[in-house]
């Protein structure tokens, strides 16, 4: 492996570190993507002892880190684009050590359509009579609300309320609350109250009602 292919690879590596870094800061409730897609990227610096192998690892790990950050782009993974570009390019600056014409044509595409399949595979028949129970989707006005005590208190007692499940994550720089609801309310709860006592929740700024197919407000 030449040295300039080296570099290639090594700037790709290092640029998807740095993107970790950098979406550790701006998006911490998806912390553990960011860290696992990092650690995908080092794999070619792995292999730099057997120079045709990491050529070729880096034509699989290029694209799949570029359809990823396509389709994770909502929890900031557009930031290894960058890094994917940068492991795309390097096989091919060394004339040596150049992947075969078949596997650089194959290669790339069997593996971003891989992870589009993985990650967002098509639609299937859905037996409305197996559908989960509908929850409630809740966004709030900061993701500092993940510190806040008194929100974190409160959204607690939403299961004495008849909840099923709370949940608290971050989805497009917005903290989401998503409250699950039994398919029977029982013991006096109903669903109005239970919403109610979902708006009240510090920080609420939206409440929408979501069913397997679809949220509406």
């Amino acid at each position: 492996m030449s040295a300039r292919q080296r570099a290639w690879i090594v700037a790709g590596v290092v640029t998807a570190g740095l993107a970790a870094a950098l979406g550790l800061l701006i998006a911490p409730f998806s912390g553990g993507s960011f860290l696992m897609t990092a650690l995908v990227a080092v794999t070619p610096l792995l292999m730099q002892d057997h120079p045709k192998a990491c050529a070729r690892t880096c034509l699989v790990i290029g694209p799949a880190l570029l359809a990823w950050a396509v389709i994770g782009a909502v929890i900031g993974m557009f930031l290894f684009a960058p890094a994917a570009l940068l492991l795309v390019i390097a096989p091919f600056v060394d004339p040596g050590n150049r992947p075969g014409p078949w596997f650089s044509a194959i290669a790339p595409v069997v593996t971003a359509a891989a992870i589009v399949l993985i990650a967002a595979p098509p639609g299937q028949d859905h037996d409305p009579e197996n559908e989960p129970p509908p929850s409630f989707r809740a966004t709030l006005d900061s993701t500092d609300r993940f510190r806040d005590r008194q929100f974190n208190e409160r959204k607690e007692r939403l299961l004495d309320h008849g909840a099923t499940r709370v949940e608290v994550y971050e989805y497009a720089g917005r903290l989401i609350l998503r409250v699950g609801m039994p398919d029977t309310f029982t013991d006096g709860r109903t669903e109005g109250a239970l919403r109610d006592e979902i708006a009240g929740l510090p920080g609420v700024v939206d409440i929408r009602r979501c069913t397997f197919h679809t949220c509406d407000g």
